[in-house]
């Protein structure tokens, strides 16, 4: 355990010497380069012609699919949308089947209390 207490300062001491000399050329590098960016302004004339070289390269990088392979995705994509639009369709229908229903239901329902109440109403009149 003492010899890696003794090891770690050595190391340290390795990078910190290694790491100032460093630092300072870095620094030099640096603030030079600082100066060169702060003296010399960008054309943006060359900025755009240099994005538009940029897209015509990834442009010729396109691989587009061959007419087979459009019309198989093309037929794909149709066959699909109409298998969903039955479905979505179907769906559709048995809701509202089942919301008419319960409507009639209730309409029934209603009908059948107005019916009572009025019958008890004319009982109640006839006994008075």
């Amino acid at each position: 355990m003492a010899d890696k207490e003794k090891k770690t300062p050595n190391a340290e001491e390795k990078k910190s010497a290694k790491g100032k000399p460093e630092k300072a050329d870095g620094s030099k590098k640096s603030s030079a380069k600082a100066e060169k960016k702060k003296s010399k302004k960008k054309n943006p004339f060359k900025s755009i012609g240099k994005f538009f070289k940029g897209v015509n390269a990834e442009r010729k990088k396109v691989v587009w699919p061959k007419a087979k392979e459009t019309l198989k995705n093309s037929l794909v994509v149709l066959v699909v949308v109409i298998i969903l639009g039955v479905a979505i369709y179907a769906v559709d229908s048995l809701l509202a089947l089942g919301l008419r229903e319960t409507k009639q239901a209730a309409d029934n329902i209603t009908a059948s209390e107005t019916a009572f109440s009025a019958a008890t109403e004319a009982e109640t009149q006839a006994a008075e």
